[in-house]
Formats: structure tokens, C-alpha cells, sequence
């Protein structure tokens, strides 16, 4: 049971990270709109890129201030951790937006030299309360968006240089294993990824024997990063039944992909 409550807690964590769309419903219907918009909502570098730019923009009628922060992102015993990191630095770290207005904020590099494997990190983006003489009535409801950021590794560059930058088709699961294990209540999914870089789940369904499908998580299911393993529980019985299968949508692939399960949950 204490496993169980754990992956439920670690999925609401790492939901509570990565689903900006679902952190930004909750607070439009609580404040009516989301004044603070931030693109992109992914930010990758290259292995020697030093820097990359993230725009800030005000809906409202009202100044907006906002802080920029940078954590380095590990996983561990299937949580996220953020830690401090001098890796990168924002470019204003504290800002005014007026009204209708919008900022960009260059993402630093400090030592920009390729590494073995993607590095992985998390823009946090606090809005501030606002000052006093500017005051507002009621309850604020301040955004805070937490996006993912990726620099990629060395051997991007090696690949670029025989290959070309064009993307495979579908991604590589070469180097990450799956397994479904039970649960209490169900099962949980758990992924182990061997691979240089990060692997994204998303869109998980259950394929039966006749090929009909159910989908099991509609939308990100969360992220596996390079050399780390994480689970997640889902709402099926361990082991399948004979006939059924997982895909599921990797990465930024337009189409599903079966997920190889290995040990007694196949």
C-alpha cells in the first residue's frame, strides 16, 4: 500500500511540473485569465548552443512582475527532484512586463561544452504578487509554469555530422526497457531508460486481442530522463491477458508506437 500511495504521489508531483495547460485551467477559472503567457513551452539547446531565448508576455491591464529561476532536474526512487544549478542563468532573473507587452529572457550557458548525456533542467517562472500601490481587490492567483529544459549531448553531434539533423520517424526504445508490474488497485508501468537522451510518454492506450483499443491516459503521462527510471501506475490488471499490448506516443512522434513489456507483466 505505502508503494502504491508513493507513484500516486510522485505522478501528482511531476503532473504538478510538467501539465501547464492543467495548472493554467485551474487558475483561469479561479481568476478568470491567465495575464501571464510564456513561449516556448519547451526549451532545447544544442551541445554547443550558449544561448536561447524565452518570451514573456502580458494580457492584462495591469503591469505583471515575475522571477526567473533555473533548477537542474533528476529522478530518483520515481520522483522529480530540482536542485540548485550555476549551469544556467536567466537574463533578466526579475522583470516588469507592462500591459499588452511582452519580454524576452535569454537562457545562458555558462560553460556550454558537450556532455555524454542530455542534461536536463526546469525554467521555473513565478509571477509576483503585485506592489502595493497597484493593489488589486480579492484574491491574486499567481501562475507558476515549469518548463522543461533539455541541452543536448555529444553524441547529437556526431549524429548530425553522418546523418544529417533530420528527426527518425518514430523514436528509438532501443535503450529503455518496460515492464508492468501489480499495483494495489492495478498495476503500475515501469520504464528504465539506458539512452542519451530523454524519453516523453504520452497518449497510453490498451490494445485488446481484436485490436479495439482503451485509452488509459489521454494526455503527458510524464518523462524518463537519460539514464533514470521512473513509473507510473495505471489502472490495468497484471499481468495482460493473453492477446493485449501497450503503445503509446513518444517524444514528438505523430503516431503511437507499441511499448516492448518485458517480464511477467508481457
Amino acid at each position: 500500500m505505502k508503494a502504491a500511495i508513493s507513484f500516486r504521489m510522485a505522478r501528482l508531483r511531476h503532473a504538478a511540473l510538467a501539465s501547464l495547460v492543467a495548472l493554467m485551467t485551474m487558475a483561469s477559472v479561479a481568476a478568470g485569465a491567465a495575464d501571464l503567457q510564456v513561449s516556448p513551452i519547451t526549451l532545447e539547446f544544442g551541445a554547443r548552443q550558449q544561448a536561447a531565448a524565452v518570451w514573456l508576455s502580458n494580457t492584462g491591464t495591469r503591469p505583471l512582475h515575475a522571477q526567473v529561476r533555473i533548477q537542474a532536474w533528476d529522478q530518483a526512487g520515481g520522483d522529480d527532484v530540482l536542485e540548485s544549478s550555476q549551469d544556467l542563468v536567466a537574463s533578466p532573473a526579475m522583470l516588469e512586463v507592462a500591459p499588452g507587452g511582452r519580454q524576452m529572457v535569454r537562457i545562458i550557458r555558462l560553460q556550454p561544452s558537450a556532455q555524454p548525456r542530455e542534461r536536463s533542467y526546469r525554467l521555473l517562472i513565478d509571477e509576483l504578487p503585485a506592489a502595493p500601490d497597484e493593489e488589486r481587490k480579492g484574491l491574486q492567483f499567481l501562475l507558476r509554469y515549469s518548463i522543461p529544459v533539455f541541452v543536448a549531448p555529444a553524441t547529437a553531434l556526431a549524429q548530425q555530422a553522418s546523418t544529417g539533423p533530420a528527426p527518425a520517424p518514430l523514436a528509438d526504445l532501443s535503450a529503455v526497457r518496460f515492464s508492468l508490474e501489480p499495483d494495489a488497485g492495478g498495476s503500475r508501468l515501469l520504464a528504465s531508460n539506458g539512452g542519451a537522451t530523454r524519453l516523453k510518454l504520452s497518449q497510453l492506450v490498451l490494445v485488446e486481442a481484436d485490436g479495439s483499443e482503451r485509452p488509459l491516459n489521454q494526455d503527458l503521462l510524464g518523462y524518463v530522463l537519460a539514464g533514470r527510471s521512473m513509473a507510473w501506475p495505471v489502472p490495468l490488471a497484471s499481468p495482460l491477458k493473453p492477446g493485449q499490448s501497450l503503445k503509446a506516443r513518444l517524444n514528438d512522434d505523430l503516431q503511437a508506437q507499441p511499448l516492448p513489456l518485458d517480464g511477467p507483466g508481457h
